[in-house]
């Protein structure tokens, strides 16, 4: 279903960062700025749950949480 979205890239917003510093730039962002590569960060975290017939029916958006669910320990809210 997603593989058609056509939609400019993720913004994030790193909760470790207090006021007046520097963003730091996550690794984990670039996985966010395509489909493939969303696609691709899925599938490495879990081939067995996710795969090509499962990520076929999920929109970005279930992409997106279903990433963030597994990014939460780095930070990312």
């Amino acid at each position: 279903m997603a593989n058609t979205d056509v939609s400019g890239t993720f913004d994030f917003v790193d909760v470790r960062l207090a006021r007046g510093t520097a963003k730091i730039p996550l690794a984990e962002e670039n996985n966010y700025d395509s489909i493939t590569d969303l696609r691709t960060r899925l599938a490495a975290i879990n081939a067995g749950y996710y795969t090509a017939a499962r990520l076929d029916m999920m929109t970005k958006n279930d992409m997106i949480y279903a990433l963030r669910q597994a990014s939460d320990a780095a930070g990312i809210k």
